[in-house]
């Protein structure tokens, strides 16, 4: 199986169940493309240096994922399209 990590930033705004149902959502979407999520960190209200949207606080959700192949053309789609996803990256692993 290869490893990745996905990093989300998703709007800061969104109230508590709305963040819980796009990260219910996300969690969905992972499943349903074969992949396998085997950590989740989610950091709340983090301050960085420069703005997003006019905001400068941003909450992030990082994934550990396992897959046996590369299909994450449908869920970049899917990630472009959800207004409170701001950013998102998959990144591979080494080995």
């Amino acid at each position: 199986m290869k490893k990745y990590e996905l990093m989300l930033i998703i709007n800061p705004e969104l109230q508590e169940d709305d963040r819980t149902a796009l990260i219910s959502e996300i969690k969905q979407e992972l499943n349903q493309a074969g992949i396998t999520v085997t950590n989740e960190d989610i950091w709340w209200a983090k301050e960085l240096a420069y703005k997003i949207r006019n905001s400068n606080i941003w909450y992030y959700i990082l994934y550990a994922l396992e897959l046996e192949k590369w299909n994450f053309f449908d869920l970049t789609k899917s990630f472009n399209i959800k207004k409170d996803i701001w950013r998102h990256i998959f990144i591979k692993l080494e080995d």
